[in-house]
């Protein structure tokens, strides 16, 4: 394994470990146990980033964090929100940068280049969202939060219909391939 393959599996199993500690420390509803689990799915996921241990790592992030942390009300709150979504994109963007050349082979500059640069953008572009939402937790609007999740999940279930619709009816409407004129079809 050369060294910048190495380099990205630490780049895995860092953010990952710290946010497990985080999120069984830092977090009101937080587990030591949750994050002993954690740590060794970490340990068998960066070893082999290509798979699906890889998914299901970042999934039990998501859920150890949204089951330990409490709604973000102040700006400590918000502020390891942030390093919580910063660890789960340095995890994604690791492995994914792992996966994208053999283990073997050394990394070029310029593909690290890149994708730092993506990272940074990603961040930049999000930043702005979360002062929104830091500054929006100052002071609820009225109503029903839960009709507003209702709202967003049947637009997501709507979207995913449509999808499904149009790749079902992308793949109805392709013909049936047809022997090239000029050779007769084989005999079965």
């Amino acid at each position: 394994m050369s060294t910048s393959q190495q380099a990205l599996r630490a780049l895995i199993v860092v953010p990952s470990v710290a946010l497990a500690l985080v999120a069984a420390f830092a977090t009101p509803r937080g587990t030591v146990v949750g994050a002993l689990l954690i740590m060794v799915l970490t340990a068998f996921a960066a070893l082999e980033p290509a798979s699906r241990l890889m998914s299901l790592l970042l999934a039990v992030q998501a859920v150890n964090w949204l089951s330990s942390a409490a709604v973000p009300a102040d700006a400590g709150d918000w502020a390891l929100t942030l390093v919580a979504a910063v660890a789960v994109l340095t995890i994604h963007l690791a492995a994914s940068l792992a996966v994208a050349l053999p283990p073997a082979a050394p990394l070029p500059r310029a593909t690290v280049r890149r994708w730092v640069r993506r990272a940074v953008t990603v961040l930049a572009l999000s930043t702005p969202v979360w002062a929104v939402l830091v500054a929006q937790s100052r002071s609820t609007p009225p109503g029903v939060p839960l009709l507003t999740y209702a709202a967003v999940a049947a637009v997501a279930i709507l979207a995913l219909a449509f999808w499904l619709t149009q790749s079902t009816a992308t793949t109805q409407s392709t013909p049936a391939t047809q022997p090239t004129q000029g050779r007769p079809p084989r005999a079965q």
